[in-house]
């Protein structure tokens, strides 16, 4: 009896660390989320004048609302927001690594939460066709487990459109498709969809978007054409063995 109690008492204590840890997470991408909104408005700096006549700058120049957010980690390549859901999330990158901010929070510090994450093998300025961006299914729904909810054609025709900054620029991406995949299971034939990143000709594009429509869920009345970039978002998916749920968008212009 005394054993049970002790184990109760245990579990119960490690189910209130985490909610404090779930509840700390919340507060500090809230604070985040708002220091970018405050900086939206901020002007960019004047460009440098020669003789009175401005000159142009060839390095590229950060979006105000990330300056600070770059200055506190440089590991930051953007910010994903989709309307009217909780994912409105920095998205961290690194190199060499795409578990370290899946497992840390913007300080470094250890979350269960983690972050979202641009796939190692992307360009970190969105420069290429296809982006890639993991994030954990949390329960709470938290990172990209509201991405389940696009399993419902209802649900994705009320937030079809993706919302993607780089350092750099503001991108928007329309939604072509949701699908359920496996991953490390080349051998039954999933659809890899992972490894279309550095898609380098109209064959390859084809054949990852074809895939895309085949295995979607449902039609979402969008397609895409070579020449169009790409973003893919990742997840997992309970109801198979190294399931992922996967929702990509193409760049639309408004």
């Amino acid at each position: 009896m005394i054993a049970f109690m002790i184990m109760f008492a245990f579990v119960g204590y490690v189910i209130y660390l985490q909610a404090q840890m779930d509840y700390k997470s919340a507060e500090d991408l809230e604070a985040l989320a708002k220091s970018v909104e405050a900086s939206e408005n901020k002007k960019p700096a004047a460009s440098d004048t020669v003789a009175g006549k401005p000159v142009q700058k060839l390095k590229r120049v950060i979006l105000p609302q990330y300056e600070g957010l770059y200055e506190q980690n440089p590991d930051l390549a953007g910010w994903l927001r989709i309307p009217d859901t909780v994912i409105d999330y920095p998205v961290m990158y690194l190199k060499d690594d795409n578990d370290f901010y899946l497992k840390h929070n913007f300080r470094k510090e250890e979350d269960n939460n983690g972050l979202l994450v641009l796939d190692k093998r992307c360009d970190r300025n969105g420069d290429g066709i296809s982006v890639l961006i993991h994030g954990h299914h949390m329960k709470s729904g938290k990172m990209f487990g509201s991405l389940k909810k696009y399993e419902s054609k209802a649900y994705e025709e009320e937030h079809s459109k993706i919302y993607y900054d780089t350092l750099y620029e503001q991108r928007v991406y329309g939604i072509i498709g949701v699908f359920i995949s496996s991953v490390y299971n080349s051998n039954r034939g999933d659809f890899q969809y992972y490894d279309y990143i550095d898609i380098r000709n109209k064959e390859e594009f084809d054949t990852y978007v074809q895939n895309v429509k085949e295995q979607s869920l449902y039609d979402t009345g969008l397609d895409a054409k070579f020449g169009d970039e790409l973003i893919t978002l990742s997840t997992c998916e309970y109801s198979r063995s190294n399931g992922r749920l996967v929702v990509v968008g193409r760049r639309i212009y408004e």
